[in-house]
């Protein structure tokens, strides 16, 4: 993602689609800038009416083990239905925690399943040295869900062969030599899941194609997770969404740390992994007003058939379905899109505060180092929420910066006490900084009272995971797990 505006602005990466009319477009740059100096008050009910739709997709817990000490997310539609997706779980056996942020395209029914499937994927390709001798169990147990905004529970014509897939996965897993590193094993992961889609909307023996498989393969996803085990964080990222880790320096200053790459043609290294990967003569086509074969934005995405398969496999399985205008022109050297994660790996130290995932429609208009100041300021305001209850045995020099920590967070008291939600008020309203809290709600009005399907005129889907660590245990892991 390309972030070039000074820290605290407003911004927005330029829109990818132009669905809507420019009266719309305009009115809502002219409450997004400021310009419209002269509109009428928010009245009490409309904030009412603007904080409950904010809220109406909220999570949160505390998880309190290892590094993780909490966790927040939220959600805002656009699409009707929405396209996003969230999950947080755990992989039992190896005490790894699991979080994940899917944003889909051409429909929901793609991403819904990945926000369901990936996770048991992952957790059936965990190395050995990591597992718990004691925790042996089923690979269908070894998943032990947080929450998730899809149905974590598969309708019954996926769940029997889903269970089958993950099955097959994990003897061949345990079959490679190659599955060495946890980068490979969600590498791995992430291509056998999308390899049992597209085998999916197979004909089956009879010659027959299910729609309801046929509908997740023709659709699309991008995925970013975040593997966290003891102080070791990974990143796998496929496609448009990121993330972004807050880090506090020991003079008390922020700064944020991008942890991924976004796979479209805004880098240099993913255009050049595409036109090398055909032949010279596809150059002028492969990649076309920034776009795959001048139709995908996402360079890499679960599903997608459309650009994976042949023209010849295309016309027997999908043109009875979709017709024959379904397959993409200049589609002559497939596959043209991967499922293949880019792998980050970071060791967390103490002053690694917290990590935000989120979909690409919260970075067109929110720049990390934005959301990284936008975290920090909720985390100081967000004590004043709540009464203030001394810890058993604290002295009363400790007492009292509490108390001046508190006294400074008043300043920054937030209207939401999820963050996740806290960053969506921002990315929808634009910061307080321009035309104050006022200004805020009627830009949120003007957006949010606009229906699904018809806002993504003017907005796409946004979906945000925040994970808190904790600094107490990262002080004290120090350097002495090196186990990765």
């Amino acid at each position: 993602m390309t972030c070039r505006t000074a820290s605290g602005a407003l911004w927005r990466r330029p829109p990818r689609r132009t669905f809507c009319s420019e009266a719309a477009r305009s009115r809502v740059r002219g409450l997004v800038s400021g310009e419209q100096a002269h509109v009428r008050p928010v009245v009490g009910a409309e904030k009412a009416a603007v904080d409950k739709q904010l809220r109406e997709g909220e999570r949160s817990t505390v998880v309190a083990q290892d590094a993780v000490y909490s966790v927040e997310a939220n959600q805002v539609a656009a699409n009707n239905p929405i396209e996003d997706y969230y999950a947080a779980g755990k992989c039992v056996p190896s005490s790894a925690w699991l979080f994940g942020v899917f944003d889909g395209h051409a429909g929901a029914s793609c991403s819904r399943h990945v926000a369901s499937r990936l996770l048991d994927y992952i957790c059936a390709s965990m190395l050995r040295k990591h597992l718990d001798p004691g925790a042996q169990m089923p690979i269908e147990q070894r998943l032990q869900w947080l929450f998730s905004s899809s149905e974590s529970r598969l309708p019954e014509i996926f769940r029997e062969q889903h269970l089958a897939n993950v099955q097959s996965f994990h003897r061949a897993f345990l079959a490679s030599a190659d599955m060495s590193t946890v980068r490979k094993a969600l590498q791995g992961a992430f291509l056998a899941l999308d390899e049992d889609i597209s085998n999916g909307a197979m004909p089956d023996r009879e010659g027959r194609v299910s729609r309801a498989h046929a509908a997740v393969a023709t659709a699309g996803s991008c995925a970013i997770v975040a593997h966290i085990m003891g102080p070791h964080l990974h990143i796998a990222n496929v496609g448009d969404s990121a993330a972004v880790l807050g880090v506090c320096g020991a003079n008390g200053s922020w700064s944020a740390r991008q942890l991924s790459r976004e796979h479209c043609t805004d880098n240099p290294d993913e255009v050049k992994r595409i036109r090398t990967a055909h032949p010279a003569r596809e150059a002028n086509s492969v990649l076309k007003n920034g776009r795959l074969l001048g139709q995908l934005f996402p360079l890499r995405a679960f599903g997608d058939v459309r650009f994976k398969w042949t023209a010849e496999l295309q016309n027997v399985v999908l043109s009875p379905i979709y017709g024959k205008g379904a397959t993409p022109p200049g589609l002559d050297t497939p596959p043209y899109l991967t499922a293949a994660p880019d792998v980050y790996y970071h060791r967390l130290t103490a002053n690694d505060r917290f990590l935000v995932l989120a979909s690409d429609g919260v970075w067109e208009w929110l720049q990390p180092e934005t959301v990284v100041r936008l975290v920090s300021d909720h985390m100081l305001g967000a004590q004043t929420l709540n009464p203030y209850q001394p810890g058993q045995n604290m002295t009363l020099r400790q007492i009292m910066d509490d108390l001046n920590n508190r006294k400074a967070g008043v300043a920054k008291r937030p209207i939401d006490e999820n963050c996740a939600t806290h960053l969506i008020r921002h990315a929808i309203g634009g910061t307080t900084g321009t035309g104050g809290t006022e200004m805020q709600y009627r830009r949120l009005v003007e957006s949010l009272q606009l229906p699904p399907g018809v806002a993504r005129d003017v907005r796409d889907d946004m979906t945000i995971t925040v994970i808190f660590f904790d600094q107490n245990y990262l002080s004290d892991v120090g350097d002495k797990d090196d186990t990765s």
